[in-house]
């Protein structure tokens, strides 16, 4: 039965940073809610040894700190460029302490449920069985929902060992890759690290025997730091303003000139330090706003010493022998797949949904075109770092549930509702920009 006191709160799944962005706002606008997460702790898979998976004890963030901020929350002005996931941990504490929101949120608690009700409000059933009705869900689950692996799978058998890189925690855990041949199969930037780290990186001192990176399709491959500083140290962050002219300007003209500022910046940056065909690697096939590149600190160097061997995708396995696509064949012990993950939303029926959850359309990106109370923030696909436009996304949604921005009809919402995991990423400031107008 209900609970007649929750009647009138939101529901909010996560407390990564993205539900973090969201329990901040609500906590502004005075709006009641509780928070629901299922791990241990805020902050989602940056809680290396207590998440589903995502991260690895030697991530560092591949976005700078003052480009990664909640716009009312700065790091301390000695913070280094890039921080340790721990430090990360230390941030999104000090955010729940600052702001006064812990008491609404619940840890190591997992929502089983979410079901829309006949009146517009949404039961949520928790996995110990309790059942509470709330006025609106906001889902800020994470982009990491399952993981993918490789369909089809290459054909034989694998005499190894293999695992996601989800499960990656370091060169030992949870598979003792010291001595052992590896190969990490993907391109993005966890198979960039983990290859990196096995390896040793430029000096090739690392605890593999050997590492392959095994690369189906190509992707841009470039440093954090370039001329100095770190890589986006020239980006506006998503809570600043755009600047009037390229505001005025039609949406389509705007990213065209966008498109083209960063495909001139890419070219001066790979001029300097080459494309991936340089070290073997396939190049990409679409345009550098299309998909965020793959940054790390020592992968290009550990590319150049020769201490990773880029390979084409897997065609076959037999035995410990792997063929790869261009007909070569190496020996392995150990196949991590970095292979990447897909949206998954257990806790919401697919007729819910409107159909699979890699499907799902939202208008704006937030909000779901055929429940009023039911939004998802931090699911767009970026340029940027993802919190301050989830910040914004939060602001946005607030302005909803507030009645300060309203929401257009049923069939201009279902029209105008874009496939979030399917289109274009967003350029951060122009869609910032965009929520913020809906708000004035």
């Amino acid at each position: 039965m209900a609970s007649e006191h929750t009647r009138d709160r939101v529901c909010v799944i996560g407390a990564g940073p993205s539900g973090l962005a969201v329990c901040r706002e609500l906590t502004r606008a005075k709006i009641p809610f509780d928070c629901f997460e299922a791990n241990r702790s805020v902050g989602g898979i940056w809680d290396v040894e207590g998440s589903d998976g995502g991260g690895y004890r030697s991530l560092h963030t591949n976005t700078s700190t003052g480009k990664m901020a909640f716009s009312d929350f700065p790091f301390p002005d000695d913070a280094p460029d890039f921080l340790h996931h721990s430090e990360l941990l230390d941030y999104f504490d000090a955010y729940v302490d600052h702001f006064g929101f812990r008491e609404h949120i619940r840890l190591d608690c997992r929502v089983a449920r979410a079901d829309p009700t006949p009146s517009g409000s949404w039961q949520i059933e928790l996995e110990d069985g309790t059942r509470n009705e709330y006025a609106a869900c906001v889902v800020a689950s994470g982009q990491y929902g399952t993981r993918r692996w490789p369909d089809p799978r290459p054909s034989g058998d694998f005499a190894g060992q293999e695992i996601h890189a989800a499960d990656y925690l370091d060169p030992e855990t949870p598979i003792d890759c010291r001595g052992k041949r590896v190969v990490v199969v993907g391109l993005g930037s966890s198979a960039a690290e983990i290859a990196t780290e096995l390896a040793g990186g430029a000096d090739g001192a690392g605890p593999a025997a050997h590492v392959v990176l095994s690369a189906r399709s190509g992707r841009y491959i470039l440093p954090k730091r370039f001329a100095g500083q770190p890589l986006d140290a020239r980006a506006p962050h998503p809570s600043e303003p755009l600047p009037a002219p390229i505001a005025w300007l039609p949406e389509r003209w705007r990213r065209r000139l966008m498109e083209s500022v960063m495909k001139k910046a890419l070219g001066r940056i790979e001029a300097e330090v080459g494309r991936p065909s340089t070290w073997n690697l396939p190049n990409p096939t679409f345009g550098p706003w299309a998909e965020r590149p793959t940054l790390s600190e020592g992968f290009i160097p550990a590319l150049e010493g020769g201490h990773i061997e880029p390979r084409p995708g897997i065609a076959a396995f037999g035995g410990n022998s792997l063929e790869f696509t261009d007909g070569t064949t190496r020996d392995a012990d150990v196949i991590i797949w970095a292979t990447g993950y897909r949206p998954a939303f257990p806790f919401l029926d697919e007729d819910t949904l409107g159909g699979p959850a890699e499907d799902l359309a939202l208008y704006q990106r937030v909000a779901h075109p055929a429940h009023p109370g039911l939004f998802f923030v931090g699911f767009v696909r970026v340029t940027c770092s993802l919190w301050p436009v989830s910040e914004q996304q939060a602001r946005w949604l607030v302005g909803v549930l507030s009645g300060k921005v309203r929401l257009p009809g049923q069939r201009r919402l279902a029209r105008q509702s874009v496939q979030v995991s399917k289109t274009l990423p967003v350029f951060c400031n122009a869609y910032a920009h965009d929520l913020r107008r809906d708000q004035a």
